[in-house]
């Protein structure tokens, strides 16, 4: 027989119980419900980040391209940009000497004859034809082109000691380029070392394995390009 079939009524506190017993759970358990989602969230956020971690040191970051025939062959700079800085030599007319940086528009200023462009020609080129142009003004037009500083320059950055831009004034390698920067850090991957290289207005990137060289295996050289970007990345442990 139940209370309310026998008259009798629960208790003042009774009730007062049984309602502050279930209140007091469901408020745990609301109270439990966002603590649970928290938990939950942050525990598939450290999956995601464990999963994306995994990812990252099983793929290599940059797609590995075959590298072209042409990144074999050595290829001097000798082709005059805007920037780089000539020396013009009168060997009899020492007064006329000057040493001074292309313009942007590719020009230099020289006395007598004014500008000439010399962007785009090599150091022989513009060495000719300044002796032509000076021919009717100089008894001995004999003139001494070189190039005092270059413009051209590549970029070393990662796992190096000294990382930096270093000129690019005569055939380099990437190896070269990498002992310029004072060599690998301690925590360099020489067997990843990524060359950006800009052509057609787009980048391309290229993986090399140095640790062929470093250990004296038979290797094929990589000679840079102007404004290279190498990269070294570092050890995964």
């Amino acid at each position: 027989m139940n209370d309310q079939a026998s008259g009798i009524k629960p208790g003042p506190g009774a009730g007062d119980d049984a309602d502050t017993r279930f209140g007091h759970g469901n408020e745990s358990g609301r109270a439990a419900g966002p603590h649970r989602r928290h938990w939950a969230t942050g525990m598939l956020g450290a999956a995601v980040l464990l999963a994306v971690g995994a990812a990252v040191g099983c793929n290599d970051l940059y797609p590995a391209l075959p590298v072209p025939p042409e990144a074999y062959v050595s290829k001097p700079g000798n082709t005059l940009t805007p920037g780089d800085e000539i020396r013009v030599v009168f060997s009899v007319a020492p007064e006329l000497n000057t040493q001074q940086k292309i313009q942007p528009t590719g020009k230099i200023s020289l006395p007598t004859i004014g500008e000439v462009t010399a962007a785009g020609r090599s150091v022989t080129s513009l060495q000719q034809q300044l002796t032509t142009l000076y021919q009717p003004h100089l008894q001995d037009s004999t003139v001494t082109v070189s190039l005092a500083a270059t413009a051209a320059g590549v970029y070393v950055s990662g796992a190096v000691l000294r990382p930096g831009k270093l000129p690019l004034d005569r055939p380099l390698t990437v190896l070269e380029a990498v002992m310029e920067a004072g060599g690998f850090s301690p925590m360099a991957n020489p067997r990843q070392v990524v060359v950006v290289r800009t052509q057609d207005g787009k980048s391309k990137n290229y993986v090399l394995n140095l640790h062929q060289a470093l250990n004296g295996t038979e290797s094929t050289p990589f000679y840079v390009r102007p404004y290279d970007v190498i990269y070294v990345k570092e050890s995964a442990w």
